[in-house]
């Protein structure tokens, strides 16, 4: 940046001295003789190629601070003076806020900017329309912005709406550079001069600039979409444990049904699947006994299984069959 700077000094001095010189010679020109004019012609020819190189000159000198990369050092000295930079320097630094004021100043700017917040997270057309928005708006360029933005950027990519989820991640990026530059330069971000600033270099960026600019906003994307699926996975991981616990509190052995139908022989859960009592009947003839009694108390525990009037009138039955085997036997 300095050495820019001395370039463009030198550069104007140059052209000072070369306009004065052509000025001289075009004085003596109308003062010359026949015999003189022709050398003189051949000295202001000379200058006039001179003046077309300090031209080039000059272009490729805006050239390259149009396209200099955007930092603190080449933001735009002309519209940043050094009289106002300390004028915001020499400002006493803001009280640290606690996290609670902090969070309730928060939930206030959300609540008296809801609107503007919803519009600034549908802006398409990356910086540019960012730009319009701020101009009517300055205050929005806020970390509570930022924040509102990152926090609605991930809803949208937990219901895996990925149009909306991409707008708002860029929007929170563009605050976000925009918040770096004025902390960087001791300013606040609501600064119109700052944000005019901040948009002309963004505009004639470099690509290598650029390419880093898509490069974040792509991490952040992938973040986003990364922590989604964190927080699905967790909330159906909730809803299951909820759903288990109510199916145990109505189970009328403390098991859960869904569970014990799970780890029942494929022989035993194909029964249950048809309703097929017959079926679950024979299987208890050829099964081990065991095995059938411990899976089938289970399912009584659990509920999968009711014990209804057929059931005691069978258990009736045979404890009468039982009776009279005995007295026979006697």
């Amino acid at each position: 940046m300095a050495e820019q700077k001395m370039a463009k000094e030198q550069l104007e001095k140059d052209k000072s001295t070369t306009s004065k010189k052509m000025e001289d010679l075009e004085k003596k020109l109308a003062e010359a003789t026949t015999d003189c004019k022709s050398d003189i012609q051949k000295q202001i020819d000379d200058v006039k190629r001179q003046e077309e190189e300090w031209r080039k000159k000059e272009a490729e000198l805006e050239e390259k601070e149009r396209l200099a990369p955007w930092n603190v050092d080449t933001i735009g000295h002309e519209a940043f003076s050094t009289s106002r930079i300390n004028k915001i320097t020499d400002k006493k630094p803001v009280p640290k806020k606690t996290d609670e004021e902090d969070s309730k100043d928060m939930g206030t700017f959300f609540q008296e900017n809801e609107s503007l917040l919803e519009r600034l997270g549908s802006l398409k057309g990356g910086c540019k329309a960012t730009e319009i928005f701020l101009a009517e708006h300055p205050h929005m360029a806020s970390d509570y912005s930022a924040n509102w933005l990152t926090i609605e950027a991930l809803n949208a990519a937990i219901v895996e709406d990925e149009p909306k989820m991409k707008t708002m991640a860029e929007q929170c990026i563009i605050i976000q550079y925009l918040i770096e530059l004025s902390k960087s330069l001791n300013a606040v971000p609501t600064n119109t001069s700052i944000q005019k600033q901040f948009f002309k270099k963004f505009e004639a960026a470099d690509p290598s600039y650029m390419k880093h600019y898509h490069d974040e906003v792509k991490a952040f994307e992938d973040r986003l979409r990364t922590r989604a699926q964190t927080k699905r996975e967790a909330a159906m991981e909730e809803v299951e444990n909820e759903e288990r616990a109510k199916r145990i509190e109505a189970s009328p052995g403390g098991l859960d049904p869904q569970e014990v139908f799970e780890e029942l022989p494929e022989e035993m859960r194909k029964c249950f699947e048809s309703h097929d009592i017959e079926a679950l009947k024979g299987l208890a003839q050829v099964m081990d006994e065991e095995v059938f009694k411990f899976h089938f108390d289970r399912c009584i525990a659990s509920g999968l299984w009711v014990p209804g009037k057929a059931d005691e009138e069978e258990e009736e039955e045979e404890a009468v069959a039982s009776t009279s085997n005995d007295s026979a036997a006697n």
